[in-house]
């Protein structure tokens, strides 16, 4: 038995000295667990690979909207540029393809949320964004 273990327990000869040990031994596990995911979490912040970082993309637009409204806000922007902030067709720019250099210079998330202003104020929701699109061909 560990000495600083022993020394936190009541008494060696008590019922609840093995309990006592039992528990401070899966509080160590949990902290542990905690330090090795908190440890992933900025590794993958650090250096993310390019799915990982599209899917923190996605999971950024989804916490800004419904489920409804993030699967077609998802079709939108995986048509437009495949959920890369780089991509370029032409003089347009970013995720959701805006034609203008200060959209191009926004961060991944400044464009999410300027595709989605732009889509509530020309079209209330992206579904209705999506009906648009599938009718004319553009949005």
């Amino acid at each position: 038995m560990l000495p600083y273990l022993t020394t936190m327990l009541p008494s060696r000869h008590s019922a609840g000295a093995e309990l006592a040990l039992k528990r401070r031994s899966r509080e160590g596990l949990c902290l542990r667990l905690m330090a090795t995911t908190l440890i992933a979490a900025l590794i993958t912040i650090i250096n993310p690979t390019p799915s990982k970082a599209n899917m923190n993309l996605k999971l950024y637009a989804y916490n800004l909207l419904t489920w409804q409204e993030f699967q077609c806000f998802n079709w939108l922007i995986h048509y437009e540029s495949r959920w890369n902030p780089k991509a370029r067709n032409g003089s347009h720019y970013g995720l959701g393809q805006m034609r203008s250099t200060w959209y191009r210079d926004l961060s991944p998330q400044g464009q999410i949320k300027a595709s989605i202003k732009y889509i509530r104020h020309r079209y209330d929701d992206s579904c209705k964004a999506l009906q648009h699109f599938e009718t004319k061909g553009w949005h």
